[in-house]
């Protein structure tokens, strides 16, 4: 497995991808393509006016030409789109090429270079007259060319049959479309798949472009698969006990993201539309690809904690990486799910905004759970007791039994259960009888005051030998001591210690060592004082 350090990097480098993907945006989002108004004409659309000119393609108002002009072009209906050109006073060149196909070459054009908004366009009759231009035109985008702008313009202009005022695409700019087209055309493939698939669209990207960059995904996807088998196989090399969760971490996201950086690195330019450029800034493959990349991340984190949990004896550890994963995989889906619908075009700040809300709310009313999973996460990393464990907290003495994340279950010695909340069991004072590595054995032995010096040492001098030659009793600290006087007698001090941690047998150990003392005292002709209360104490 590699390292927690290398595995920060790794994690940085693809953060600072992310970002500088996400920055950038086109002027175009997919909301805007979504809500897009269809372009349709009819005869009830422009603003019935007693000024305006009645036209069969009413072309009497900018917005009404602009829009029939659009809604031509959209149905691929090129003759009908030629009724919005001014052809008049052109140059040889642009004369040479047909009005159809011109209107094709203005379409492809506008297609990869501007998003035009009729609405923004004058529904007056004579245009808008407060934008500083001539009168009899009207602005309704900008090209930008190695040679500077090129400024797109609706002019008014005599219409042949009874010389009535229209709108149409300025002779001007008309004259601009084969250098536009020099400059914005498809590439030669492109252009061939153009002609050679019928004329649909969806979500403004035609059928040939959604072939061409389905095809450009799944060739780039072998060749991302390709990268990283050969990647496995130098890293099995290099480290033959890396875990398969990382192998299948690369054959997954990590393919599928560098599949999609490629596309993005190597398609032809030429071939990108606004629409696709707005359908890649959304993002959706990216994000989701991003997605499951950190999801997966933070599996592989998970097997590394759990194996260093194992390795430093706190398997109780391991009990919080299910929910605290989990916990990091909401963030990460929630991250991703924001910042794929700011690309769409949505704002995110009132998604957040009610997060925050509805999350203050929940915060407020599961204050005291959080307190408690604190408390468990505090049981589980420093462990003071654990499942199995004997321990005394307060007055009451019991085995744990569960240790979850809102309480911890104890059973006490009269086989009773009960549930203390984590936030309260940290608190107490815990004393773990179970991790105590040998077990005291202090008789209270109190001898009658008749017992003379000479007995007492006897007996103290047979009680210690005991203690030294069994092979249960730990050889430090051993004490074995006249110890002084009381009311109730002459009393021993006697401490010893049995190597075991097995109550069972400290048991049977206690048991052997109070029959021989027993023995000790008759030998030495000593005699237990009797205990009575005197002054109110024993």
């Amino acid at each position: 497995m590699l390292s927690i350090s290398r595995w920060v990097i790794f994690f940085s480098l693809f953060c600072s991808s992310f970002v500088l993907i996400a920055k950038e945006q086109s002027d175009v989002s997919l909301k805007e393509l979504l809500n897009k108004p269809e372009t349709t004409i009819s005869q009830d659309s422009a603003t019935q006016a007693d000024d305006v000119v009645l036209d069969d393609y009413q072309r009497g108002q900018p917005q009404s030409s602009l829009s029939g002009f659009l809604s031509a072009l959209q149905q691929y209906d090129y003759e009908l789109a030629t009724h919005y050109m001014d052809f008049r006073n052109l140059s040889p060149d642009t004369k040479a090429i047909a009005p159809e196909e011109l209107a094709k070459m203005f379409h492809v054009v506008l297609r990869r270079t501007i998003w035009i908004d009729t609405t923004a366009i004058s529904e007056e009759p004579l245009g808008n007259l407060q934008d500083g231009l001539p009168s009899y035109r009207e602005l309704f985008g900008t090209i930008a060319t190695p040679s500077g702008d090129v400024r797109l313009y609706l002019q008014r202009i005599p219409r042949a049959s009874d010389k009535a005022r229209i709108w149409k695409i300025s002779n001007a700019t008309v004259d601009k479309i084969p250098y536009l087209s020099q400059q914005y055309a498809y590439s030669e493939f492109g252009e061939w798949l153009s002609e050679h698939t019928p004329n649909y669209d969806f979500l403004g990207v035609e059928l040939w472009q959604w072939l061409y960059f389905s095809a450009a995904l799944i060739f780039y996807y072998f060749v991302s698969l390709l990268i990283t088998w050969l990647v496995s196989k130098g890293i099995s090399r290099v480290r033959p006990n890396t875990h398969q969760e990382f192998y299948r971490f690369l054959r997954g996201p990590v393919t599928i993201l560098l599949t999609i950086e490629l596309s993005r690195l190597f398609v032809a330019q030429s071939n990108i539309t606004i629409a696709v450029q707005a359908i890649m800034d959304g993002a959706t493959l990216l994000v989701f690809a991003w997605i499951w990349l950190f999801v997966r991340l933070i599996d592989l984190f998970n097997i590394k904690l759990k194996a260093r949990f194992l390795a430093q004896d706190k398997p109780l550890a391991i009990y919080l990486l299910r929910p605290a994963s989990t916990v990091a995989k909401i963030i990460v889906v929630i991250t991703g799910l924001l910042l794929w619908f700011e690309n769409l075009g949505f704002s995110a700040t009132t998604l957040l905004a009610g997060l925050g809300i509805g999350g203050l709310a929940i915060a407020l009313a599961a204050q005291k759970t959080v307190e408690n999973i604190i408390g468990a996460i505090t049981l589980y990393t420093s462990a003071p007791v654990k499942v199995g464990h004997v321990c005394r907290f307060g007055n009451v003495f019991g085995v744990v039994e569960e240790i979850g994340l809102r309480a911890t279950r104890i059973r006490t010695l009269d086989r009773t259960v009960i549930h203390i909340a984590n936030a309260q069991f940290v608190d107490l004072q815990l004393e773990n009888i179970s991790e105590r590595e040998k077990i005291a054995y202090r008789p209270e032995i109190i001898l009658k005051p008749s017992a003379s010096a000479q007995q007492i040492e006897q007996l103290l001098s047979q009680i210690k030998n005991l203690l030294i030659a069994h092979p249960e009793i730990a050889d430090e600290p051993l004490r074995v001591v006249f110890k002084g006087f009381s009311l109730q007698g002459l009393q021993l001090d006697i401490l010893a210690y049995v190597s075991t941690t097995d109550y069972d047998q400290y048991l049977a150990v206690t048991n052997e060592l109070n029959l021989a003392l027993t023995s000790a005292l008759a030998d030495c002709h000593c005699e237990l004082a009797n205990i009575q209360m005197v002054d109110g104490q024993a």
